[in-house]
């Protein structure tokens, strides 16, 4: 009867320790397994040259160990598709959001990147009167006023409302790094394309003033050109 006993006592013990081998070598597997999980990142597909808006058919992707991908990897496709590569990119290297631009996006540090499509560029001189005494910053809108002499009459009528500042100042300015410029003597802004040559025109034959539209407030206001005759008008009103 004891030797029963012993027999049923060796073989739990032995049931017992293959059980916890069993279990560890599951534990070890597992670990082993999740050490060599991977996860999805973007590349490209073929050589991408600088400047080159992004299509599906120029990205792929390529499997990383998990835990190695960088903060800016990019790894979704579609999230980079319609930008623009600041750099080249060659066939198989991993893209980074800080290789690529959004078009229109303010914040880009090349001038070229700030503008959408279908817009220019337009830069006009100021003072510090018409300057806005330095407040301008970059993403302010301001509507543009002219005035001059129409049908022997002195006018002065709105000319375009709600139009970017892109950039104060000049690049040299920026190169030192400063970011906040309160000194400038030029603003650039975005214009429609058919735009430019009106606001030109009437830079050359008139008197251009901008005007600073608070933040938020992108109503188009119908106001009346102003002039001597509408001071008459008013008063013999």
């Amino acid at each position: 009867m004891k030797k029963i006993y012993l027999l049923a006592t060796v073989a739990a013990i032995l049931t017992g320790c293959a059980v916890f081998l069993f279990i560890t070598q599951l534990q070890s597997s597992a670990e082993q397994a999740a050490a060599y999980e991977t996860e999805l990142v973007v590349v490209a597909a073929i050589d991408i040259p600088e400047n080159t808006k992004l299509t599906p058919a120029m990205l792929s992707t390529a499997e990383v160990l998990k835990g190695t991908v960088p903060k800016n990897a990019v790894t979704d496709i579609d999230s980079v598709v319609g930008k623009t590569t600041k750099y080249p990119i060659v066939k198989g290297e991993q893209l980074f959001q800080s290789k690529v631009a959004e078009i229109g996006d303010l914040s880009n540090d090349r001038l070229s990147d700030r503008i959408k499509e279908g817009y220019r560029a337009f830069t006009i001189y100021v003072n510090e009167v018409s300057g806005i005494a330095g407040y301008l910053r970059i993403g302010d809108k301001v509507d543009i006023l002219v005035t001059k002499e129409t049908g022997g009459v002195q006018t002065t009528y709105y000319l375009f409302q709600n139009i970017p500042i892109i950039a104060v100042g000049t690049a040299v300015q920026y190169a030192s790094g400063v970011k906040e410029i309160n000194s400038y003597s030029s603003i650039t802004l975005e214009m429609q394309v058919a735009d430019c040559p009106v606001l030109n025109h009437n830079i050359s034959n008139g008197l251009v003033t901008i005007v600073l539209r608070g933040y938020g407030d992108e109503a188009i206001v119908e106001v009346p050109a102003y002039s001597e005759e509408t001071v008459k008008e008013i008063t013999d009103g």
